[in-house]
């Protein structure tokens, strides 16, 4: 059922705050699963992706259904080259720092016979399709560049990052170990691709609503990041023994950033607020634990935690419990420490790094890894505000101006700019921007401005100017009373302003062509609930004139319930 929700416009315009930026992340939806349009949709709201970095992919069920295994060659046909295409045609390429999986994907590629050496379909995506030593996998010896360690190849602990300044660099006056040189200038075109799922409803995972909970409690998470409640299980297990090292240097440097962590021998049964939890076993029981904390990750180190034909408690558990993250192998991985988080992670996410950021600075091969949850979740960022002061309505050139704020002191701040998503202005200490609308059609547009600390961490935060452009009297606006013609169709009309009569008139939900029709007086367009999907929307008309410009409408901000009672 299509309802118009006022409160969305709010959602829309109101300041967003990150540590790791909503604009480097490419949201993978597959159009051919409603579920997977329902968590996209919520998690795109709740985080504001621009609608530009939203890719519609088609992957049958054949490929997440089942095992969800595909071959090295559907993964490249279905999900690699089809999304890095759309981010190369929106110009958005270079700056897309991580993927975000909807559910509905494959979890595992078939890269060999033998199972032990298959990588998950975050592997891959980390590898940016290259195919690394095998052997090298299947034994955990290849090493992240993301990893901060320590391990046995890597003898250091490197502060928590955000990933811009792991592919940017630090810059060459900065004083880094021989071994971390490569921070310095940053590692550029050799930087990995760095992804999570939102969530996995297969065989044994989860419903569709512990999804949306899960989300719900990252974005709830936000800067209350609590000072205990993270427990580290110890016992005889061998599962426990490989990781039993890191607790003690974790506990220490928590300490430091005045967090608490103990180390227990007993399954922490009864505890509340639970805001972190490793441990080691076959099979565990995350129900027993009466209460986790917003923004919680949990994790027992066990074979086959990913893998959901086998037995062993599943990594999918611990969301059903409350937590919101998780992570697990998609292959026996054997008790490989170099293969699950490390004990650092919370080191990484007390620093303030979003969940996906701690768990790759965590995990030295994340090649058979499944990692489950809201990516951006950030606990213990600090707060950042933006504003931008400027026009409503431009005919001409004009300079907004930005101005962040936060709680910190003396801060030196970085800004940066999108036009209706595509960066227009890189990352500098220049708070505006200047915008020639020589080249730009009439109707809606929108200014995001970002905003960050100049830090290791970048917190940051960023806020949507809307704008019109006036230039040459071309307008379209959506006429209220849309009327349903259809059980999931709806009828959109419009009004154009103006002397010139357009060609075409298109419905869009950002990049998504929704109906396209010549124009004629009166022209009704066609809303199909079922192309956008359940939750929060959005769509806009379009007049597409001979000369090419598209003038677009303010948008609507609605949303989609669909009716299932008989």
């Amino acid at each position: 059922m299509f309802k118009v929700w006022k409160i969305f416009v709010y959602v829309f315009i109101a300041v967003s705050v990150q540590a790791q930026v909503a604009h480097e992340v490419l949201l993978l939806v597959n159009r051919n699963s409603q579920d997977s349009l329902q968590v996209a949709n919520t998690f795109a709201a709740l985080r504001q992706i621009p609608k530009m970095n939203v890719v519609y992919l088609d992957v049958p069920k054949s490929a997440y259904g089942g095992t969800a295994t595909v071959t090295l060659d559907e993964f490249t046909k279905l999900i690699w080259e089809p999304a890095n295409a759309v981010a190369l045609e929106r110009g958005i390429d270079s700056q897309i720092l991580a993927w975000v999986y909807s559910v509905d994907f494959p979890i595992r590629v078939k890269t060999d016979p033998y199972d032990r050496k298959q990588m998950s379909v975050g592997g891959m995506t980390f590898m940016r399709n290259q195919m690394p030593g095998l052997s090298l996998v299947e034994e955990g010896k290849y090493l992240s560049k993301l990893f901060s360690g320590p391990n046995e190849r890597l003898k250091l602990n490197l502060p928590g990052f955000s990933l811009g300044m792991h592919k940017n660099g630090l810059g060459m006056a900065a004083s880094v170990p021989p071994e971390a040189a490569y921070l310095q200038g940053g590692l550029g075109k050799r930087m990995p691709l760095p992804s999570m799922m939102l969530g996995y409803t297969g065989e044994k995972g989860t419903d569709v609503d512990t999804v949306l909970q899960t989300l719900q409690r990252g974005k709830v998470s936000d800067f209350r990041g609590q000072r205990k409640g993270i427990y580290f299980v110890a016992t005889d297990d061998v599962r426990s023994k490989c990781r039993e090292w890191q607790y003690a240097p974790a506990m220490a440097e928590l300490k430091q950033r005045d967090v608490e962590a103990v180390v227990v021998t007993n399954f922490p049964s009864g505890a509340e607020n639970v805001m972190g939890l490793l441990m080691g076993a076959e099979t565990a029981n995350p129900a027993a634990v009466k209460s986790f904390a917003p923004g919680a990750m949990a994790e027992h180190l066990t074979s086959w935690s990913a893998e959901f034909q086998k037995g062993q408690t599943k990594a999918t558990e611990w969301l059903k419990a409350g937590a919101t993250g998780s992570a697990g192998a998609v292959v026996e991985p054997y008790s490989n420490p170099n293969k699950f988080p490390s004990a650092r992670f919370f080191a990484h996410y007390a620093s303030g790094c979003t969940m996906l950021e701690s768990f790759y600075q965590a995990i030295a091969c994340p090649l058979q890894s499944l990692l489950l949850g809201d990516p951006l979740a950030k606990p213990y960022a600090v707060p950042v505000e933006v504003k931008v002061l400027g026009a409503e309505k431009i005919s001409r050139d004009f300079t907004y101006f930005s101005q962040a704020t936060c709680q910190i002191k003396n801060m030196v701040y970085l800004y940066s700019f999108l036009l209706d998503g595509k960066e227009i202005q890189g990352i500098s200490e220049e708070p505006s921007v200047f915008i020639r609308v020589a080249k730009m059609a009439d109707g809606y547009h929108e200014l995001r401005a970002v905003a960050r600390i100049k830090h290791l961490v970048q917190f940051s935060a960023s806020i949507d100017k809307p704008f019109m452009v006036n230039r040459m009297g071309r307008s379209i606006s959506i006429l209220p009373g849309i009327e349903k013609i259809g059980k999931y169709e709806h009828g959109i009309k419009v009004r154009v302003g103006g002397t010139e009569l357009p060609e075409k008139l298109r419905l869009v939900s950002g990049e998504l062509v929704l109906d396209e029709k010549i124009y004629a007086e009166g022209v009704e367009l066609v809303l199909d609930e079922l192309l956008l999907g359940e939750g929060p929307n959005r769509f806009r008309a379009m007049a597409v004139y001979a000369d090419g410009m598209e003038v677009s409408s303010p948008p609507i901000n609605f949303g989609i319930k669909f009716n299932t009672t008989p």
